[in-house]
């Protein structure tokens, strides 16, 4: 069964903030896996908790459990007819690399994303 359970879900910035103090703490997340299409939804400020977001990321996770931390992009805004559009990547570091990444993201508390504005979606 898929889940997210373990999966670090951030927003684009949040992203790029951590991706920083990782490589300053020496460590590559050589490792991304895009899904080809993307998530389609309306946007909320509680859409990284939306079951059905949650759903979609679940179902198109790589089956590698090295991939432990998603980045959401909105790249297209929706309107009245059609929902937000979202990509979704998903990041790791090398297989040896990997405990050490776990070990960094616990001491440091680094959980996912809770503020879900537009700008932190879309930041660059």
């Amino acid at each position: 069964m898929e889940t997210v359970e373990d999966l670090i879900i951030l927003t684009h910035a949040d992203y790029l903030r951590l991706r920083r103090d990782l490589k300053t703490a020496g460590f590559d997340l050589c490792y991304t896996a895009q899904i080809e299409q993307p998530l389609r939804l309306d946007w909320s400020p509680h859409v990284l908790r939306d079951p059905e977001f949650l759903r979609q990321i679940a179902q198109r996770r790589p089956t590698d459990h090295h991939f432990r931390l998603a980045a959401i992009r909105l790249i297209r805004k929706g309107n009245w007819f059609r929902p937000d559009h979202y990509a979704v990547t998903f990041h790791a570091v090398g297989v040896l690399r990997d405990a050490a990444l776990q070990q960094y993201l616990t001491t440091h508390d680094i959980q996912s994303s809770t503020d879900a504005s537009r700008a932190l979606l879309t930041a660059s």
